[in-house]
């Protein structure tokens, strides 16, 4: 009996491993080139910010404005072919003119053009339709994250054209 139970089990085992499915899985990498990552719609996270308002025509030297604006407004679209591009960020940036009283700076970018990857991929050309180029300067090209770094020529009012250096932090929201 002990025979027959032990070749009964090792029928049983050999059945149950020749019947048995094997599963494969094929992991699929995230492409690495910019040119395939960029195409999509992206959502600002994080813009870090710095600018120099000059007051020497007022007699005061000039005020350094920076600072960091968490979750922005605004979205940023690519399309692979033709591959225009749809920028827009607003946020308010603060600049105390000594009198200990923050004054808020409305800046609001929106441009709308066709864009240029470098070879190296280290630069993202924006051209609008009047000829005006935007340069960004891609410090970090992941998957679902973009980190661009760029100086808007903004115009402020009372204060004139502020050339605004921004690290904008982007996510891929589809």
């Amino acid at each position: 009996m002990k025979k027959f139970s032990s070749f009964l089990f090792i029928v049983f085992l050999a059945l149950s491993t020749a019947c048995r499915k094997r599963v494969e899985y094929v992991y699929l990498e995230p492409p690495k080139a910019l040119s395939e990552r960029l195409p999509g719609d992206w959502k600002p996270s994080f813009v870090t910010y710095s600018t120099q308002v000059d007051l020497s025509s007022q007699g005061l030297p000039p005020v350094t404005v920076s600072g960091i604006t968490e979750n922005p407004n605004g979205n940023m679209r690519a399309e692979r072919e033709p591959k225009n591009m749809n920028f827009q960020l607003q946020f308010s940036a603060s600049v105390d003119l000594g009198f200990g009283l923050p004054i808020p700076i409305p800046v609001n970018i929106n441009i709308t053009g066709t864009y240029l990857i470098s070879n190296d991929e280290k630069t993202v050309t924006l051209t609008q339709s009047n000829g005006s180029t935007l340069n960004f300067r891609v410090l970090t090209n992941e998957f679902n994250v973009q980190v661009w770094r760029t100086t808007y020529p903004f115009q402020a009012p009372l204060l004139g054209s502020l050339p605004i250096d921004m690290i904008i932090t982007l996510v891929k929201t589809n």
